[in-house]
């Protein structure tokens, strides 16, 4: 173990979960020197404290270098120690580092997500981290160990009060009947970081099996593994590739490509009824529990060779039931080529279901996600008007719609409708809206309850 004594401890930094920026993506450097902070807390009456400072790094981690990820479109850091690949991560033995953190407010890891929490709920055996932009802090709780105790003899004789005070009450003056001075040493566990090469990490890929990495994308030969359990920092993710780099112990960093089809290794592939004349759709799945499957990516094929012409993966969907009918064709923006519509999320307790919509671009030749419709609850498609209709439930007492129409080729709403009970629980308030001169326009009715509704 490194030790470093400190005159004056350089205490905790507060970790800035609630607020503040995250760390700028990139790669960080151990500092040699202790993290700076606010000074120790003064020690306990009739206690004297030795202070500490040790690294919170493991030996057996052999680390020198971190690097961060940023997700640009969440609140979501990950940190990743490069450990030594004999380093292996034990909770309950020194080895308590886990390789590889997400923060803030991170409560889960699994074999899925092999991300460790921070000290969430101050665990003792839960890291802590500080940050700030372009530093951060490892630290663990404070050890403390009583050395000796030291006994005081009295001074003086006590008084008769102090006689019965000390005999009733057990105050006992301690210049009169001496004292007990505990000593202690208190050792504090941190470890400094920081940024040495900003890099514009937007995830880090974790490996749960050995995992080729190619010199470019649409190479046909791995120049490299990437073995099971180690990290990298991902650059870009595209529906056929990953762009990573890898972090060497010394800091390197090495650029390589994932094929995103020999991480499918386990995921199963069921042809769908849905085709057109031009294409077949092949749905990708990886099983899950209770006869359920996650949705993994959708494989358009050519008809006639049989050769892939698109994938789309990274779709947002709850587990669902694979069949051969998962894959629907619509005309969701009624310009007659057919778009796809895959499952996305129930919605709760209500009928509040969503569907992925990707409609076709007969230029590019290719499906494109449109969020707006994948967005919208229970979409109905209305080919005779020409239009979309989302329709809601917020509890028992609260039902909506919207409607949609494609106006020179961009969706607007044309529409609204929307009933609920008033707070007195017995009328009902209807607000319609209504496109006028390109602005939504709106009229509110009350009208007592009627005896039948629900």
């Amino acid at each position: 173990m490194r030790i470093r004594y400190a005159a004056l401890l350089l205490a905790i930094l507060t970790t800035h979960a609630e607020a503040g920026p995250l760390l700028e993506p990139g790669i960080y450097q151990l500092s040699p020197e202790a993290p700076q902070a606010e000074t120790a807390a003064p020690p306990a009456a009739g206690e004297i404290q030795q202070d500490l400072l040790a690294t919170a790094i493991p030996d057996a981690a052999k680390v020198r270098y971190a690097f961060v990820s940023r997700d640009p479109g969440e609140a979501l850091s990950k940190l990743v120690f490069v450990t030594d690949a004999a380093y292996r991560y034990d909770i309950n033995s020194a080895n308590r580092l886990c390789p590889a953190y997400a923060f803030p407010d991170w409560n889960e890891r699994s074999e899925a997500q092999p991300f460790c929490r921070t000290n969430i709920g101050s665990a003792d055996s839960e890291a802590a981290l500080a940050w700030t932009e372009r530093g951060f802090t490892l630290r663990w709780a404070d050890q403390k160990t009583l050395i000796r105790t030291e006994q005081v003899p009295a001074s003086r004789k006590p008084t008769p009060d102090e006689i019965g005070a000390c005999a009733v009450g057990g105050v006992c003056a301690p210049d009169a009947y001496g004292r007990s001075v505990h000593h202690y040493q208190v050792t504090h566990y941190r470890d400094g970081f920081a940024l040495q090469a900003p890099r514009p990490y937007i995830d880090v890929f974790a490996a749960t099996v050995d995992t080729p990495v190619y010199r470019s994308d649409g190479d046909g030969m791995a120049s490299g593994t990437l073995a099971a359990g180690r990290y990298a920092g991902v650059l870009s993710r595209g529906a056929e590739w990953i762009a990573i780099e890898v972090v060497a112990a010394d800091g390197a960093a090495t650029p390589g490509w994932i094929r995103r089809d020999d991480l499918a290794a386990g995921d199963v592939r069921i042809p769908q009824q849905a085709t057109t004349d031009h294409l077949r759709f092949v749905l990708v799945v990886a099983p899950a529990d209770d006869d359920q499957a996650v949705l993994q990516a959708i494989d358009i094929l050519d008809a006639t060779t049989g050769l892939r012409r698109q994938i789309l993966r990274d779709i947002d969907a709850e587990p669902l039931s694979a069949g051969p009918d998962v894959v629907q064709l619509v005309d969701a923006n009624f310009d007659g080529w057919p778009d796809l519509s895959v499952p996305g999320y129930a919605g709760g307790a209500g009928p509040n279901a969503t569907r992925n919509l990707y409609l076709f671009d007969p230029a590019a030749q290719a499906f494109v996600f449109e969020p707006t419709l994948s967005s919208l609850p229970q979409l109905a498609i209305d080919p005779a008007t020409r239009t979309l209709i989302s329709a809601s439930r917020g509890g028992c007492c609260s039902h909506a719609t919207e409607t949609y129409r494609y106006v020179d080729g961009q969706l607007q709403q044309v529409a609204s409708w929307e009933e609920s009970l008033s707070p007195d629980g017995e009328h009902l308030q209807t607000t319609e809206g209504t496109l006028r001169n390109g602005t939504m326009k709106y009229r509110t009715r009350t009208r007592k309850l009627p005896a039948d509704w629900r």
